[in-house]
């Protein structure tokens, strides 16, 4: 541990930071929020996670998906799925399946898909969402536009999930330990190739990086969360229907992305809670709160192209702030600081 936080030592303390500040987040939110506000927290916690699992893309890897809510949605059909014939399996171990099913598809489909990129790898990422939507209307096992429902009564070590409070619980316990998971693989080796290959693929495969396997990789690794992140919103909502594979779900945590910013690790984190609590409030007093949302995110993307995160930096320039950005995979003389032999040939 010595060694670590001596090597690391910007990364050791923002790690502590963010466990801090999901300790206090999990202790504080149920005793002063109840009913609907404390079901709002849990869904924002989810749609953090399904954030900081795309940031892993499009973020770390520049490789940008109009179509993530296909496994975001893919998570929520495999957890549905299994409630539905295995309704007795715990809760924890549909989610590791629903992430394991989109992770596999993620990874079949970039090895296809990254024969091209940019907007071209967008459209497909498009396609695929827009295939698995029709699919649910063609499989008669999916239920069509009716979907699923009555899936509150999710199992966990034996125990059934009965109230706001638990379920608040357990799931920021889940987006707690797949925040660390991701912050970790951040700081690894990997971590540091998916930012090299963002910032120049060409320099990368130069100095040795497989830059098509750290991409594919990248692809997996969001499909797992992001599977995740939809089979908590499912356990959460108890209902799964083909509205959660649109593109109206890609778009929404594209936005949480720029929203909080994707240079910072918890940009994306704080970017989902905004826009889910700024959606919600804005239903409650405006008819047409999607107008209104919209136009109160392009005035503060326009106002912070860095997103909500440099909003300390810009009102106290001379502070650190907490959650910085990983170190650039480039050096300050130009060079990569991505040991071709740290990474698989």
């Amino acid at each position: 541990m010595k060694k670590l936080t001596d090597r690391y030592p910007t990364m050791y303390s923002s790690g502590v930071l963010l466990l801090l500040a999901f300790g206090v987040v999990m202790v504080v939110i149920p005793l002063v929020f109840t009913g609907s506000s404390l079901f709002t927290w849990t869904t924002a916690a989810a749609w953090a996670l399904f954030a900081v699992g795309t940031n892993v893309m499009f973020g770390w890897t520049g490789l940008l998906s109009f179509g993530q809510a296909a496994f975001f949605g893919m998570g929520a059909y495999t957890m549905a799925l299994l409630h539905e014939y295995v309704p007795d399996m715990d809760g924890i171990v549909m989610l590791g399946i629903a992430a394991l099913v989109s992770a596999a598809v993620a990874v079949v489909f970039a090895l296809g898909a990254l024969r091209t990129s940019g907007a071209q790898l967008a459209i497909l990422t498009l396609v695929l969402a827009e295939v698995l939507w029709l699919l649910t209307y063609r499989v008669p096992a999916l239920k069509g536009e009716d979907g699923f429902s009555g899936l509150f009564a999710i199992k966990i070590f034996g125990s059934a999930i009965t109230s706001d409070a638990q379920l608040w619980y357990y799931t920021i316990a889940i987006v707690a330990i797949c925040t660390v998971i991701i912050w970790l693989i951040s700081g690894s080796t990997l971590g540091r190739a998916m930012r090299s290959v963002r910032d120049d693929p060409w320099r990368s495969a130069a100095l040795g990086i497989r830059v098509r396997k750290v991409q594919v990789t990248a692809f997996g690794v969001a499909a797992a969360f992001s599977a995740v992140a939809g089979a908590l919103v499912a356990q959460g909502q108890g209902v799964v229907s083909p509205s959660m594979l649109t593109f109206a779900v890609s778009g929404q945590v594209l936005v949480a992305c720029l929203l909080g910013g994707m240079s910072r690790f918890g940009g994306p984190i704080l970017g989902a809670v905004v826009l889910v609590w700024a959606e919600t409030l804005l239903s409650r007093y405006v008819e047409d709160s999607n107008l209104f949302v919209g136009i109160l995110l392009l005035i503060i993307v326009l106002l912070l192209p860095q997103g909500l995160v440099s909003l300390p930096a810009k009102l106290w320039p001379e502070k650190r702030t907490p959650f910085a950005a990983r170190p650039s995979s480039r050096s300050r003389d130009g060079g990569t600081k991505v040991a071709s032999a740290e990474v698989e040939k």
